[in-house]
């Protein structure tokens, strides 16, 4: 059906029917289902579709359910949303509609209903697919490769194999097919054995020595005859006697090389003998003769065509692993997130407000404010080293100990060097952190630790911003050093930002950095704005600045509101 269908996609009684196939840049497709609404599609790795490409939007593009019908909606991205080559705001989605990003060589969805299911083996299909006159083998040829090629990315690998050996039978006229890949070790194990009828062959029927075959695929990188004569290479006695003891009288065998997939410009078949991933060989008890003969560039096609599925097989087994760990990160970004303070104060003497963004699927930043009594609230921004898992493991471990430490009548140079002979403990300095712990009481006190951090940002009421630089070494690199505590005096209308460098290094597309100035004037010109009003309002600056650039390092940012 052409794009301009006026066919409707719509939910039945049943439940959604909404698919896409997710086509990536080197081809690779897998399969997602639309189960709810909005459906959200973008980079960040909390969308319900995550697109691994840094010129895609955080947030690109929405698809929506209403009155039972799908609409895909753009969500202000930067290159925009195209179906079927148009560009568009808000478009019903049809079936077979292709969605696009406004970017080349990159991710595009394929809009259609869930796949039937039909187990129809594969070779059955290629048996019922009619027979073009005057094509001969080529054209049933062409019906395996269509075939091979629809069901890549679904079907068994196996069975596009064995229908590639079947196909390479039915040309050569060869009595028996082995297709052989390389194991990790280099070894020739077989993958696929048939014979000319279709039936499955053990694998010592071979007998031919696969190091024989080994060799001459090593120097060769075309299609290739093979003849064994133990008269002239002692080295192949065995070989000779075998072919012997076989009746054997010709013998073709396929290289199958490594394919590297991506588009037009940078697909290509790679030669040398530690790309080849194995052959087809095939042999025959007939009267002799060249099985090559009269079908080299076919079967150099169908070589071709196979090392292409292995390529796409393991391309897709690549997803498929990256998806299930993606999954798993996901649920530790949850988990991390919940980590983060329920609640904040909004009211009262004190207020605050946060966030905190990573840059991977978890991060290696957090904050937390926690009420020590009555009088007293504690906060703490931390920066750990790295980024990723074991950033985030750190992350926890250091969230959990300035939990415990902490306490209103402790001293903040105690709480931070009992948490660094701790983390020096069990990190065994492969690891830092940096951090800014504060405590604020009622009466206005405010006591403080930087331990290598970023300098807080004390923006007073009548104007002037105080810079509270760091006063020890990150947590982590000695395990006695010391973190001297200091001390200033809060008035209503104070604000304090506390921020991780993924702040002050913010990029846009130009490769320029926000830089703590631009934040410092920032926070100047918004002073008098309450604890949350505040905080979105430098992130609203931050995000104007990098323009939905990707960034390198996870973005923190706590403004705390002293009122009085």
């Amino acid at each position: 059906m052409s794009s301009g269908s006026s066919e409707a996609l719509t939910r039945t009684a049943g439940g959604d029917v909404l698919y896409l196939t997710v086509v990536g840049p080197a081809g690779e497709r897998r399969q997602v289902r639309v189960d709810r609404s909005p459906f959200r599609i973008g980079r960040l790795p909390d969308r319900e579709l995550t697109l691994k490409d840094s010129r895609v939007s955080r947030n690109h593009a929405q698809i929506l359910l209403e009155d039972d019908e799908y609409y895909v909606e753009d969500c202000e991205s930067r290159h925009g949303v195209f179906v079927n080559g148009l560009k568009t705001a808000r478009v019903r989605l049809k079936p077979r509609d292709r969605i696009g990003f406004g970017i080349e060589d990159s991710y595009e969805l394929l809009v259609g209903a869930e796949p039937s299911g039909d187990g129809t083996p594969l070779l059955e299909k290629v048996a019922k697919m009619p027979s073009v006159e005057g094509t001969g083998n080529l054209s049933r040829l062409s019906a395996v490769i269509d075939v091979a090629r629809a069901l890549e990315s679904s079907g068994s690998v196996d069975d596009v194999l064995s229908a590639a050996v079947d196909a390479a039978l039915s040309i050569t006229g060869a009595d028996r097919g082995f297709l052989m890949l390389k194991d990790p070790a280099g070894d020739l194990q077989i993958r696929v054995a048939r014979d000319d009828l279709g039936a499955a062959l053990s694998d010592d029927e071979l007998r031919v020595p696969r190091k024989v075959l080994a060799e001459a695929l090593d120097h060769r990188s075309d299609l290739f005859a093979m003849s064994f004569d133990p008269n002239v290479d002692s080295a192949h006695a065995d070989a000779g006697q075998t072919v012997v003891a076989l009746e054997l009288r010709s013998v073709v065998c396929v290289p199958l090389v490594r394919i590297r997939l991506g588009d037009q410009a940078e697909t290509s078949m790679l030669s040398t003998a530690k790309d080849t991933l194995g052959l087809l060989y095939m042999d025959s008890r007939q009267v002799a003769r060249n099985l090559a003969e009269g079908n080299q560039e076919v079967l150099q096609t169908l070589g071709i065509e196979i090392s292409t599925v292995l390529e796409n097989a393991r391309l897709l087994e690549e997803e498929r692993k990256k998806h299930s760990l993606e999954q798993e990160l996901q649920i530790a970004r949850e988990i991390q997130q919940g980590l983060l303070p329920p609640s904040l104060p909004s009211g009262g003497w004190l207020a605050a407000a946060g966030s905190s963004e990573a840059c991977f699927q978890v991060g290696g930043d957090y904050f937390d404010v926690m009420p020590l009594d009555a009088d007293h609230w504690g906060a703490v921004l931390v920066d750990v080293s790295g980024k990723g898992v074991s950033a985030a493991l750190l992350t926890s471990l250091l969230q959990g100990a300035f939990f415990s430490a902490a306490g209103a009548a402790v001293s903040l140079s105690a709480v931070v060097e009992r948490v660094n002979r701790y983390v020096c403990e069990r990190s065994r300095h492969a690891r830092f952190a940096t951090a800014f712990y504060a405590i604020v009481d009622r009466n206005g006190g405010l006591r403080w630790v930087n331990a290598g951090h970023c300098a807080g940002l004390l923006a007073r009421a009548d104007g002037t911003v105080e810079r509270l630089e760091p006063t020890s070494t990150p947590i982590g690199l000695f395990e006695e050093a010391t973190f001297p505590e200091k001390s200033h005096t809060l008035r209503a209308g104070d604000r304090l930002v506390l921020f991780s460098d993924g702040v002050s290094e913010a990029a846009n597309f130009q490769n320029e950095r926000f830089e703590e100035e631009r934040l410092e004037t920032a926070l100047i010109q918004r002073r008098s704005l309450g604890a949350d009003e505040l905080h979105k309002a430098l992130l609203a600056e931050i995000a104007a600045f990098t323009q939905g650039a990707e960034q390198a390092d996870d973005l923190t940012l706590l403004v705390l509101g002293y009122d009085g």
